[in-house]
């Protein structure tokens, strides 16, 4: 199985070449690209049939020799927790690709850095060594970067400048970190292995906090949050939205691949400040997403307090429940988190482009476009707790355990969580029928029956997780 994880991470480099020979303002890079995530899905599909899912050791590891003078050895391999990560991100980016309006699955530089985000991404998860883990955590900040100006309101505003810069402080932050541990142990090292260094008392205090520094970049809390906030809401196209919104993901599994291994020991005086920047992170984050009349800015407040949520988990929970037990839970639970997330994105900006072009205004969906309507209704109450997917039940024990350790902080992350779910209802209140939009009715194009049919098995697909979070390995 170790050869079909590799093939998992050049995948997308293949597509990549492909795409790259593909004539522009025609679809073939498109059908390229969605060849390769059937093809990644299939092979994800075979890795959980034969992963050992009770064990949370890295499996299938697959070393490549490569300066055998400086010690370096690359090593891949990957467990059950970033395994499941990985299967929600094909997902939900797969549901941004069927989103894409026509105009644009003709732009073929669009899948080309598509591809190679994905790559990263892909090779990040599944890096077992040192090395690998910072080249790919480093290295899909350069596609991101360049869609997020090609797509975004705000091409050369300060807040895409702090994008680049923050997430560039934290690459190296986490350069450093690598550094001086290759250092004391002469040579690359496995993951696993890190706790096992050597080192002075000073020297892991210093390596681990640029870690959680490098981390922390790409899960802005307070103070550093403002300008996450301007560059995801002012983005105009699906698939990058998705895309922008997974860089959280990338830090959250930082911490949890980190956290309990190595981390936590010397960082242990400083996690009271660490929570308290997250619970004031939280509450900025969830006025933006109350005062904003926009969704995308409501969907971005919810996404950014669950991220903040998970990443309580990992460093308050990870001493406390058993460790591997813990990340299953948040892997059941991002795992829906993110295509229930993608498939709001996508209907979301279906229902703005009509608007926009019918000069209509962005309320009365129920009035015209019933199919769309009830998917959009079905993803926003699910999205608030509605206990028909893995997602609720693995929420509940999260905040359960959360509170039981403080009731201020569980107190407090059920205000905030109150808060942004009435926030996202608020917004079906609006989209009430509305009569005087009647006569918009014949000219607002609906979810085509083949949309339609499409969003219906993603709901399969939560629903059989509400019965067995596992429900997809033989």
């Amino acid at each position: 199985m170790y050869s079909m994880l590799f093939i998992l991470v050049l995948l997308p480099l293949f597509g990549n070449i492909f795409a790259l020979t593909s004539r522009q303002n025609e679809s073939n890079a498109y059908n390229v690209t969605l060849l390769t995530m059937g093809t990644g899905i299939l092979i994800i599909l075979k890795l959980f049939a034969a992963i050992d899912i009770s064990s949370g050791a890295v499996q299938f590891v697959h070393q490549v020799p490569w300066l055998e003078t400086m010690n370096i050895t690359l090593s891949f391999g990957i467990d059950p927790f970033a395994l499941l990560l990985l299967f929600g991100i094909y997902l939900s980016l797969l549901i941004g690709l069927i989103g894409l309006p026509a105009h644009e699955r003709k732009n073929r530089s669009l899948f080309v850095l598509f591809l190679y985000f994905l790559w990263t991404i892909t090779g990040f998860l599944t890096a077992d060594d040192m090395i690998s883990f910072y080249v790919f955590f480093a290295a899909m900040l350069i596609p991101l970067f360049m869609l997020i100006g090609s797509y975004g309101r705000y091409r050369k505003s300060l807040s895409l400048y702090l994008f680049f810069l923050i997430n560039m402080a934290g690459i190296l932050f986490l350069l450093i970190s690598m550094l001086i541990t290759y250092k004391f142990y002469h040579g690359n090292i496995q993951l696993h292995e890190i706790a096992f260094v050597k080192m002075p008392k000073h020297v892991g205090l210093l390596v681990w906090g640029f870690v959680c520094l490098a981390f922390a970049s790409r899960i802005p809390v307070w103070p550093f949050h403002s300008w996450i906030c301007a560059i995801s809401a002012g983005i105009r196209n699906p698939l990058v939205y998705i895309m922008a919104n997974l860089i959280p993901l990338t830090g959250l599994y930082g911490f949890a691949r980190f956290w309990q291994v190595a981390v936590a020991d010397s960082m242990l005086a400083y996690i009271p400040i660490v929570t308290v920047f997250c619970l004031i992170t939280m509450f900025f984050i969830v006025l933006i997403g109350v005062v904003h009349k926009d969704f995308l800015y409501k969907l971005f407040s919810y996404m950014t307090v669950y991220y903040l949520l998970f990443l309580l988990t990992v460093i308050l929970l990870s001493s406390i429940l058993l460790g591997e037990t813990l990340k299953m839970n948040m892997a059941y639970s991002l795992f829906i988190f993110l295509i229930v997330n993608a498939s709001l994105v996508v209907l979301d900006f279906k229902l703005e482009n009509e608007c926009e072009n019918k000069k209509c205004e962005y309320k009365g969906i129920l009035a015209y476009m019933p199919r769309l309507s009830k998917i959009f209704s079905f993803f926003v109450l699910v999205a608030i707790g509605l206990p028909v997917s893995s997602m609720f039940w693995n929420n509940f024990i999260i905040i359960s355990s959360l509170f039981n350790l403080s009731s201020v902080v569980g107190l407090t992350v059920m205000a905030v969580i109150t808060v942004i779910s009435l926030s996202l209802l608020y917004e079906l209140y609006f989209m009430r029928d509305l009569q005087k939009h009647i006569q918009f009715s014949e000219n607002i194009s609906d979810l085509t029956q083949r949309e339609f049919l499409f969003f219906l098995g993603i709901i399969v697909i939560l629903f059989l997780s509400f019965f067995d979070p596992m429900w997809f390995v033989i």
